[in-house]
């Protein structure tokens, strides 16, 4: 099997267009009703699960079940050495991360009790956080007393809930939002969480994470045809993490080029991850008042309901159709960096520790074209199909 169709076999159904599930996507994420919006993560889980396993690598954790105060906790404020080589966005967070803890002593004392939530018998301790303006980087060590976690498939918990910067109006529901790491015994599980914010105007603040469920797959459980052969625990755990943004290790650089009714407006460029911006061509869908009522009785039962957004609010989220625009991005050497999200362009890219220096940018509005090369590489002949490219000096 060739790995563009690893990659696609990995996503979503690929039969749904990419602009209806890219709207039904955003427009699920503003909603406010929890427990729909659970329904429609719980048709997935097990193709999310499949997506996940084939990124993640396996690794450790260690058990901790006191709520206010963790001694002699190994690997409190150490979590990112132990992953940051092995979950997808990798990188040297190490060096740069806020420890979540009181430092100077053998002991590991957890001061702020806004650092640690427990229930149900399952503890989340935040240990490590870091900013690079558009993305907070946070680990965390999950202790589950009724254990079970050397039997996890795919190498990472999946959290639901929401989250919002202190200050924010509004929530973010967690959509694909899953703590990749390691297992460290049948108790314990390390990872790395990480939550993309709006734009990179937000200054140093505090996290605000409300989680409502933490779950895994269960390697005697994979052939199971119904969902609830994952491991699901429903509970509230609440933490609120300060953070710091890194002002000198990203950077973003103003591209505003044009093609074939494409724009790349601009790239944010990071240690640990790329992201580019690109206008989409788009056509105009009539969404009458009859629409939109149609849509919030099946939403909360009731033409009165309230789904968080207003007619016209519905109709600039659901009243256009996009043009297909897939992405790909290579470094200086021609090496692909790793396409993890395209979402009404913005494209985002794992660096993985790939050194960069100018960046070769492809838009497609073609997917044979796009999985073309992204199977042989910038040097074949379907780059010519291409309906932008720039090249960049990230230097």
């Amino acid at each position: 099997m060739s790995k563009f169709d690893d990659m696609i076999r990995g996503l979503q159904d690929t039969e749904v267009p990419q602009n209806v599930r890219t709207r039904t996507r955003e427009t699920f994420s503003k909603l406010p009703d929890k427990q729909e919006k659970q329904v429609v993560r719980d048709k997935f889980w097990m193709k999310y699960a499949a997506t996940a396993a084939a990124v993640m690598i396996v690794g450790t954790g260690f058990c901790y079940t006191n709520p206010i105060l963790a001694a002699k906790i190994p690997f409190i404020g150490k979590i990112f050495t132990e992953v940051q080589q092995i979950v997808t966005f990798s990188g040297t967070f190490d060096d740069k991360a806020e420890v979540l803890n009181t430092e100077g002593s053998s002991e590991v004392e957890i001061q702020n009790p806004m650092y640690i939530a427990e229930s149900d018998g399952i503890t989340i301790t935040a240990s490590e956080v870091y900013c690079d303006g558009l993305s907070i980087f946070l680990t965390a060590e999950v202790n589950m007393e009724q254990g079970g976690l050397d039997n996890i498939a795919g190498n990472l918990l999946y959290l639901d809930g929401s989250w919002k910067i202190a200050g924010d109006k509004e929530e973010k529901m967690m959509v694909n939002n899953n703590l990749e790491g390691k297992v460290i015994d049948d108790h314990t599980f390390v990872g790395m969480l990480k939550l993309d914010l709006d734009k990179a105007d937000v200054q140093n603040g505090v996290c605000d994470l409300q989680l409502s469920m933490i779950g895994y797959d269960d390697l005697d459980e994979l052939d199971a045809e119904d969902i609830s052969a994952s491991h699901k625990y429903s509970a509230e755990w609440n933490l609120s993490v300060p953070f710091t943004v890194d002002t000198e290790a990203a950077k973003t650089i103003e591209i505003n080029k044009e093609s074939n009714g494409y724009c790349l407006r601009k790239i944010f460029v990071s240690p640990y991850q790329v992201i580019a911006y690109t206008d989409v061509p788009y056509t105009e869908c009539e969404i009458t008042k009859e629409d939109y009522a149609e849509a919030v009785k099946e939403k909360t039962g009731s033409v009165s309901g309230d789904i968080g957004l207003t007619y016209e609010e519905y109709v600039e989220e659901m009243g256009k159709s996009y043009a297909t625009s897939c992405t790909l991005i290579y470094n200086q050497n021609g090496e692909m960096v790793t396409p993890r999200e395209d979402i009404r362009g913005r494209s985002v890219y794992a660096v993985q520790g790939m050194d960069i220096s100018k960046l070769y940018i492809y838009v497609f509005d073609d997917l044979d074209a796009f999985g073309e090369v992204y199977e042989n590489g910038m040097d074949c002949d379907a780059v010519n199909q291409a309906v932008l490219f720039a090249e960049v000096d990230v230097n």
